[in-house]
């Protein structure tokens, strides 16, 4: 359940950190059109060379392939769950004991806890953000994928996230501070934690020097999550934005949109290819 008033309360301040991300990647993207990529999860497959040159393909692929799967079954499961807003009123109204309404309460949290976990596990969304933190750093598009340096989602989130935009965009870099706890995080994924005196209580704080949470109020927790899904919502509200954007930039181009690859050709430029849009199937491709 989120409250219509939480989310009013902080809709702004959430909506103005993940604008200055995506804008800031916009702006200061190194080639242009990176910021397409990111959209559109560019991505370079291994292949050994005498495949390339038998099938004549290129390793860089546009589109979702398996992450972009696994996100489309994490998005019908959240989808469903960020659609359901009320006013307190409205669901206060709907219990006719206490007892009752703390019942449902405890389930919406711990549905809460689910979601606040499988959002960090999501990889196109981590690789979604790497990139935008790439590209406001004025840093090329990473085309590669390692399941392994995914699997380490803490020192991705800080390191690679979060910590280079200090000072590039500082409301999205307080957001992350605010929102993402890997103590939370593991603690529901181990099934380390119990509702008790309007609290979440962690029981996990000494397997990690990091860990300083003995728990987390309810009051505390309801912000915490309110504001993890309006990221969300804000950050699918700027993939639509400039979805728009590249689409409508597309159509006057006889050869498409220039996409560059992190690799010199026989020529010593540097390699690129054209993509293009076609309206009728709504999907990008190589214009080849």
């Amino acid at each position: 359940m989120l409250f219509e008033e939480t989310i009013n309360k902080y809709k702004d301040e959430v909506a103005a950190a993940v604008d200055q991300l995506y804008d800031s990647a916009y702006q200061n993207q190194v080639n242009e059109n990176d910021l397409l990529l990111v959209l559109e999860n560019g991505l370079k497959k291994e292949y050994d060379e005498a495949t390339l040159k038998r099938l004549k393909i290129t390793p860089y692929h546009i589109g979702p392939d398996f992450i972009g799967l696994r996100y489309d079954t994490f998005y019908q499961f959240i989808n469903y769950y960020r659609n359901g807003i009320k006013s307190r009123k409205e669901f206060f109204k709907e219990f006719n004991d206490e007892k009752t309404r703390e019942s449902f309460f405890d389930f919406y949290r711990d549905f809460q806890l689910l979601l606040y976990m499988k959002f960090w596990e999501t990889d196109l969304i981590l690789r979604r953000l790497s990139n935008l933190a790439k590209l406001a750093q004025a840093k090329p598009y990473y085309w590669e994928y390692s399941q392994k340096v995914f699997n380490d989602r803490r020192n991705l989130i800080k390191d690679d996230i979060q910590k280079p935009l200090e000072s590039i965009c500082p409301l999205f870099y307080k957001l992350i501070d605010e929102i993402y706890s890997n103590q939370i995080r593991n603690a529901v994924a181990h099934s380390q934690y119990y509702f008790l005196y309007d609290t979440i209580n962690l029981t996990n704080k000494d397997e990690n020097k990091h860990y300083k949470l003995s728990g987390i109020k309810y009051d505390d927790w309801e912000i915490l999550f309110t504001k993890l899904m309006l990221l969300y919502n804000f950050m699918i509200k700027n993939f639509n934005k400039y979805q728009s954007i590249y689409q409508e930039e597309v159509k006057d181009k006889h050869f498409g949109l220039l996409i560059y690859f992190p690799e010199i050709d026989l020529k010593g430029s540097q390699k690129t290819e054209w993509i293009k849009y076609n309206f009728n199937q709504k999907r990008w491709y190589w214009n080849q």
